[in-house]
Formats: structure tokens, sequence, C-alpha cells
């Protein structure tokens, strides 16, 4: 059964502005299945370019593939560059003309057909859904609302299966509703099928054991500062190919990395960028975890706060956010998870594997308001059930209402 997905509308409002739609993101988030099922799409001719007979008529008579239908949805796109330049060409010659473009591995970084497409395509990342999301809840709007000082009213939520049991499994369509055992297979064959297979086609990938050996670090060091320098010698290779891994992870949307947040008023602020892995069950995979139980409480941390930056990451998408951390350097450590800027307006976010919070927990948080005027409300998201308002602009939030 399909599950609407949030994403529907931006692609819906693009449809409005660029006679180009091109939907990018990881391999498995469910792009194919919302283009096939959504009503804004059903009257376009589906292809995808991983069938090996399609790919070989796009690629050679591009100009006859494109002109089978005025409205097309071209899947894997990215398999034949070529057919930006015509895509191009079409939209150019007749503006009502209709096309999206999708694909696993980030095509929009290469210079040729990001050129081709300019001005005429309108871009979207399709993520993992949300636990929301998947549930068939609205797009959430507290967050918003913590922007403009406006806290979500206090309520109790359902309760839901074990978080190191979700957090083993992951988020991927396919694959969120299996059993561990099922979650454990499915991780292995992403790993080998597509992040062994795939990946090195993005980028020159010179020694497969190198490459498993950065990713393995990554995982381990996901949420942390990236330290090119600690992974390299953790990984014995060279910083530079490290660089060059992140940036192919980078691409394939199977890592994000969030910048420190801007703070005129401390100067000791990191500026390291913290690295996450999209999904905490190819996290679990790559650490050789077979079983929830596996997972210890400090990695299920980690885990969580992957988890839930993922989740912030796809509202992010969706309602134009920036995302930022903060972390003090010098003096009196301070940390926030979290920032949220939009229109100059921010809230901060802490993340907090607990199904318990208090006045204590906000520490962090206080201090970051005191520093940032632009900051009115904060959040502690954790895994209890109620909505709980810690102080008069301080709310803990369950994660299940991302």
């Amino acid at each position: 059964m399909y599950r609407t997905r949030w994403m529907a509308d931006r692609l819906q409002l693009s449809d409005h502005v660029f006679p180009v739609l091109a939907l990018t993101g990881a391999r498995q988030t469910g792009k194919s299945t919302l283009l096939s099922n959504e009503p804004m799409f059903a009257d376009y001719l589906h292809v995808n370019l991983d069938d090996l007979t399609t790919m070989t008529q796009a690629h050679n008579d591009p100009q006859g593939f494109v002109n089978q239908a005025d409205r097309m949805v071209i899947d894997e796109a990215q398999r034949v560059p070529d057919l930006f330049i015509t895509v191009k060409k079409a939209v150019d010659d007749d503006r009502s003309r209709r096309f999206v473009l999708s694909g696993s591995a980030n095509f929009l970084l290469l210079r040729q057909i990001h050129e081709s497409l300019a001005g005429r395509a309108g871009y979207s990342v399709l993520r993992q859904p949300t636990w929301s999301e998947w549930r068939g809840a609205n797009k959430p709007s507290w967050l918003l609302g913590l922007l403009n000082g406006t806290l979500p009213p206090e309520e109790d939520t359902s309760a839901v299966p074990d978080i190191k049991t979700v957090l083993f499994t992951g988020c991927l369509p396919g694959i969120r509703d299996a059993m561990p055992a099922q979650a454990a297979l499915f991780w292995e064959s992403y790993i080998q099928t597509y992040i062994e297979r795939d990946l090195p086609g993005i980028s020159a990938v010179a020694s497969m054991i190198d490459y498993q050996a950065v990713m393995r670090m990554i995982a381990i060091t996901t949420g942390s500062l990236l330290e090119y320098s600690s992974v390299a010698s953790n990984a014995h290779v060279s910083a530079s190919t490290v660089a060059r891994y992140v940036e192919t992870l980078k691409t394939a949307h199977l890592l994000d990395l969030v910048p420190p947040a801007p703070l005129a008023s401390v100067t000791s602020v990191r500026r390291n960028w913290k690295s996450y892995l999209f999904d905490a069950g190819l996290i679990c995979s790559l650490l050789g975890k077979r079983t929830p139980e596996s997972i210890d409480d400090t990695l299920a941390g980690h885990l969580f706060e992957a988890l839930v930056c993922t989740s912030i990451q796809a509202l992010a998408d969706l309602d134009s956010l920036s995302i930022w951390f903060v972390r003090t350097r010098r003096g009196p450590l301070h940390e926030v998870d979290f920032v949220v800027e939009r229109d100059q307006k921010k809230t901060a976010i802490e993340v907090k594997l607990s199904d318990h919070v208090s006045w204590s927990d906000t520490e962090h948080l206080r201090w970051y308001m005191g520093q940032e005027p632009a900051c009115p409300a904060a959040a502690i998201i954790y895994t209890g059930t109620r909505v709980l308002h810690l102080a008069r602009n301080i709310v803990a939030v369950p994660w299940t209402m991302l």
C-alpha cells in the first residue's frame, strides 16, 4: 500500500514554476514509488534507465527517446548524461513540456548537468520517511512554531516499539516494519549491492579495503566532529583519500555534514563539522551489530542522535530550514546538538536518549538562548511519550512527533 509522502506537496508547487523536476536521494528512500503513485504524475510516461534496453535506447537516440511523450518521468536519469542536454532543448522549445529526472546518485553535482538545467529545474531530495510521515500524520508544525517562540501544547502521545529495535531496523520504507533478522539481511545486502558496487562508479576507489575501512570509521564516529586526520590514521589511509570518500558519500546522500553555527558573542566555538550517516540501521550493519540487543547504551545514544538528525533534515528540505550545531572549545563546555534557522530566526534542539527529562537537562539550551537573541524557544527531543513544558520557553518533545 502506498503511503503519501510529504514531498508530494513540494513537487506540486515546483511543477508550477519549473518545467523540469529533479528528485534525488539515497537508494530505497521511495523515489520511484512516489513518482509511480502520486496522482500528479499519472499521465506521465514512466521510464527507468536501470533497464538495459531502455538505457541503450536513450543513449543511442536521446532526441527520439525524449520525444516519446510531452510528459516523462525518467528514473535513474544519471545513467545517460546526454539526456540532460536533450531535455534542456525540449523545454526551451516548448515550455509546456514536463520532465521529472530521478536518480540515486546526486547527478546535480556533475558540472555539465548542472549547467544544462540552470534556471529550468527545481531540485528536491527525498529522504526516508520520518516516524510521523510513515504513520500517515500531517507534517508537524511545532518546529516552525519554536522559531516564533510558540511551544506545542502539553499532551500524551502513543507508545512506540523499543527504541533499540527502531534504530537497528532503520527507516527505509522497504524495511521499516520488518523483523530484526530481516533488517540485518537487508542492510547486509544494501552494503554489498549498492555501497560496495555502485558508489565506486561515482568516484575513483583505488582500494575497496580502504573504502570499507573509511566507511566503518565514519560509522563509529557518527555524531562526532569529523576529523579527517583522525579517520585517516585509524583507517590507515591518507587524509586526501578520506576527503574523497566523504565527498562520494555526500554525493550519494549517504552522509550529512552539519556545520557549526556562527555565534558572534562566542569566539571559541568549534569550527569542524559533525557527520551523520543517513540511517541508524546502516550504521549498525557497518559496525557488525546483528541484533538490537547488541547495541549498548552509548552507541544507542549516537544512533538516536543520527535518527533525529535525519528527521530534522527531512523537515529542513521541505521547509527551507538551515541546520547547525554549537560546541565550545575553550572555557566551560557548552554543546547544542542542533540549531535550526529560517529567516534569521532560530531554535535550539538537544537530543536525549531517555524516557524522562527535567529542568537540569536544559542547561545548554538556556546558555545558548542567553547568547543568541534570535532564539526565542528551544526543545529537547527524547524517547518519552509526553510533550512537556520544562520552562516558559523550553519544551520536551517525543521523537515520534518528528
